[in-house]
């Protein structure tokens, strides 16, 4: 009885060594396979050079200022001017022209025309040619603003006028003082300013 118990105690220890070492080899087997997963080779390469560059959208008109303008208008008298818009940006473009006015009661009386394609932009040439873009009788413009060309909203708008790149185009413009005006408005005076605003076709 004695001796059964003796050589049980003496195999337990054997056990609990090999459980040990047991252990310990699982430990290392799981540290060699995280330095696997750690060890990685990379290889990077850079595409240099990426630029982009901004289109430019850019409207100018000649003359800027003045192009129009008659003093001590009498009833019936027309005065009649050439503005010439050229697209000087890098894209293609459409523009819209609207009308503010300094004040709405002369500028509620005169007459406004405006056409493209006139051979003579003179009073006397203005009815022989051209396409009437904008034909208002009694409203030169008023201090909120009135489209006289398209509609300056972006987007494709009816109206609009559209350039390409380095094209430009005249527009001959007409202002007369009706014959039936009363004396209401004499010694009135009013300034309009006619702005053009363009936008981008691409995209737009």
């Amino acid at each position: 009885m004695g001796g059964r118990h003796r050589a049980s105690a003496g195999r337990s220890p054997a056990r609990l060594i090999a459980s040990a070492t047991l252990a310990l080899l699982v430990g290392w087997l799981a540290a060699v396979q995280t330095q696997g997963a750690l060890a990685v080779f990379t290889n990077p390469r850079q595409v240099t050079a990426n630029a982009f560059t901004a289109r430019t959208v850019n409207l100018a008109s000649s003359p800027v200022s003045g192009f129009i303008s008659l003093s001590m208008m009498s009833p019936g008298d027309v005065v009649t001017a050439p503005i010439t818009v050229t697209n000087t940006g890098a894209t293609n473009l459409r523009y819209a022209v609207t009308s503010t006015t300094s004040e709405n009661s002369l500028a509620g009386q005169l007459d406004l025309y405006v056409k493209s394609g006139v051979t003579t932009c003179t009073t006397a040439g203005f009815g022989a040619s051209g396409s009437t873009i904008y034909n208002n009788t009694s409203r030169l413009g008023n201090t909120s603003g009135v489209n006289v060309v398209g509609n300056p909203n972006l987007g494709s708008q009816a109206g609009d006028r559209s350039l390409a790149a380095g094209v430009g185009e005249t527009l001959c413009f007409q202002i007369g003082m009706p014959s039936a005006i009363t004396s209401a408005y004499q010694g009135l005076t009013v300034t309009a300013t006619f702005t053009f605003q363009a936008e981008q076709v691409v995209n737009n």
